[in-house]
């Protein structure tokens, strides 16, 4: 339903405002409405958009309350109205940009929203500190996670409305559900896709799903990854496991398991290991840039645990890449992902690409984004670090397209668009042109 996708819009930039300072996104107040998209159907409908709302907050009352029963049996009597009031804050803030018809105040909406992300972390502090078994044992399943975790729930139904409209390319053979760790889960799961009949080996390319690195399987790149086997490759989409449920770098060793079954079984799937590429959109970009330098570096291999998989990654394809987890993510959400203590994770200080680029050898790069990408910011930072370190890339921004469906992800989740079309081609000319 179209309301699925005004929320996971509202919700994405909800959570991206209060955190990244350095965009221009919400410059103006008619780039606000261009971006919801809100149409006066969907803003009159206010019964139907109440409705969604409270189910998806409705799903993480018991979590809450638990949460609140921990701080009170420590002596904090004041906890219950002030979780009340944030996220009744959070719940009215969201109905009132939607049916506003996104005719608001940017700053107005940047300065509330960043209040109740803040303020949520602060709870999640002092929670901490009186309980510090209260969020689990990663520390990281407090108020905010249940917040985002409302985000991605929505979001979810975004995408399986969206595939429902959709249809892979015929003519493509999909294998479904492999599993790259034998342990029984869905997240140590890949598919392959290649062209019906084919027998003789093709360049691969790997594909990460996006989602925060929190939501998201490869289910929902499914059409995406059809078009790319359908122009003569064969294609690999991975899974890996999520936050809050594991901590970072969880997805890091994953995806290093990932590369080391693709070298180990490539004769089985059509796979020639002299062309490989990776690609991967939001923080799936974040995972193929991270991991192609951890193949190359041994003090990164040394701190993840992990080993080289064997794979020389010819060239990597980022779209609207999460580059930035410092700077584009700060205390709210970068809680979720290392635990309410994540600056003292021997992880924290190698997640900006400024830190971690110079350890290893990162491939030639193929970037994308767009002024309407929740991420512009973070595209443009990678591609000046990229330029300060002499890295081959092409930095392929569209800017303000004529098509309103141009934003985050659009390649990878409407590879049907003209613009789409044309950035897959550009990526996978400049792949041809990276062969080593």
């Amino acid at each position: 339903m179209r309301l699925n996708r005004i929320i996971s819009l509202v919700l994405v930039i909800a959570l991206t405002i209060p955190i990244c300072q350095q965009t221009n996104l919400f410059a103006k107040s008619a780039e606000l409405s261009s971006l919801l998209r809100v149409n006066k159907t969907d803003a009159d409908n206010e019964a139907v958009i109440s409705s969604e709302l409270d189910f998806e907050f409705d799903s993480r009352s018991e979590e809450i309350k638990k949460l609140i029963k921990a701080a009170e049996a420590n002596g904090d009597t004041e906890i219950k109205a002030q979780v009340r009031t944030v996220f009744s804050q959070l719940y009215s803030i969201l109905k009132r940009i939607i049916l506003s018809d996104g005719d608001l105040q940017s700053e107005e909406v940047r300065r509330e929203l960043g209040a109740i992300f803040n303020s949520l972390f602060i709870l999640d502090t002092k929670l901490n500190e009186a309980d510090p078994n209260a969020m689990g044992e990663l520390t990281n399943k407090g108020f905010v996670t249940q917040a985002v975790s409302i985000v991605w729930d929505i979001m979810d139904a975004f995408d399986e409305n969206r595939l429902s409209s959709q249809t892979m390319e015929k003519g493509v053979t999909r294998i479904e559900d492999i599993p790259y760790i034998d342990d029984g889960t869905d997240e140590h799961t890949l598919d392959v896709y290649y062209p019906d009949g084919t027998s003789e080996k093709l360049p691969v390319i790997i594909e990460i799903h996006g989602g925060g690195l929190m939501m998201g399987n490869k289910d929902y790149n499914r059409v995406y990854c059809s078009v790319l086997a359908k122009k003569g490759y064969t294609v690999v989409c991975i899974n890996y496991r999520l936050s809050p449920d594991v901590l970072y770098p969880s997805q890091v060793q994953d995806v290093m398991a990932a590369y080391k079954w693709i070298y180990d079984n490539a004769d089985s799937y059509n796979i020639d290991l002299e062309k490989v590429y990776v690609t991967g959109e939001s923080a799936g970009g974040n995972l193929a840039y991270y991991t192609s330098l951890v193949e190359t570096s041994p003090q990164l291999q040394e701190l993840y645990e992990v080993s080289p998989s064997g794979l020389q990654i010819d060239a990597l394809g980022l779209v609207s890449g999460m580059y930035e987890m410092k700077a584009g993510f700060n205390a709210p959400l970068i809680s979720c992902y290392f635990g309410i203590d994540y600056k003292n994770s021997p992880y924290y200080p190698y997640l900006q690409p400024e830190e971690v680029i110079p350890l290893g050898k990162l491939p030639p790069c193929y970037t994308v984004s767009c002024t309407r990408d929740i991420l512009h910011s973070s595209a443009e930072h990678f591609d000046k670090v990229l330029t300060e370190c002499g890295i081959d890339h092409v930095y392929r921004d569209w800017g303000l397209t004529v098509n309103k469906s141009s934003g985050h992800i659009t390649s990878v989740a409407y590879p049907e668009l003209e613009e789409s079309k044309q950035t897959i081609d550009e990526m996978l000319a400049f792949f041809s042109a990276h062969t080593q």
